[in-house]
């Protein structure tokens, strides 16, 4: 290889060195999940009914815009740790 390759190489390396280290710090800041009333009922498994319930009991925290409801993930583990049972130790 000439020098001038070299260097190209080298420049062309340190590019890809640069992305994959961008790439990376894009990959690690995701947004927070952000569910409406579909989305969580069919998360948790549960009728819209039950959803409302948890809503009226103050027992699942949520953003209310006009007649949409909204949960973040941080909602969603909030309710689950505070249901949360730990299992029986034998």
């Amino acid at each position: 290889m000439t020098e001038n390759e070299n260097s190209i190489t080298e420049t062309l390396h340190q590019i890809l060195l640069r992305l994959t280290s961008m790439e990376e710090k894009i990959a690690s800041v995701s947004s927070p999940a952000l569910y409406d009333n579909k989305a969580l009922m069919s998360l948790l498994g549960v009728k819209d009914r039950y959803l409302k319930r948890l809503r009226d009991n103050g027992l699942l925290g949520y953003s209310r815009h006009g007649d949409k409801f909204w949960y973040t993930q941080a909602d969603v583990d909030r309710f689950l740790a505070r249901c949360h049972n730990a299992p029986f130790g034998r």
